[in-house]
């Protein structure tokens, strides 16, 4: 696949899923997150993996639940170097 789009529940990947993913090497992620503290860990896997935020990209967050504290981010990740 060129693109994984990936929307993990508050938890984040779990840790096969996460291996899996790293060893399919999809060209592009798009990772959509609701747990910032999952996200962090899951990037930090896919960043050691040789993933990066895309050129002129932002992880870019969405208020899909107005009056709440929750927020969606959306991070777009290409493959810089192969893992």
């Amino acid at each position: 696949a060129d693109v994984v789009v990936v929307d993990p529940p508050r938890k984040g990947l779990a840790a096969p899923a996460l291996a899996a993913l790293i060893a399919a090497a999809p060209p592009r992620i798009v990772y959509v997150s609701c747990g910032p503290d999952a996200l962090a860990r899951d990037l930090a896997a896919l960043h050691a993996a040789g993933y990066r935020i895309a050129d002129g990209d932002v992880a870019e967050p969405y208020d899909l639940m107005p009056g709440t504290a929750q927020i969606e981010v959306v991070v777009r990740l290409t493959r810089a170097s192969a893992p």
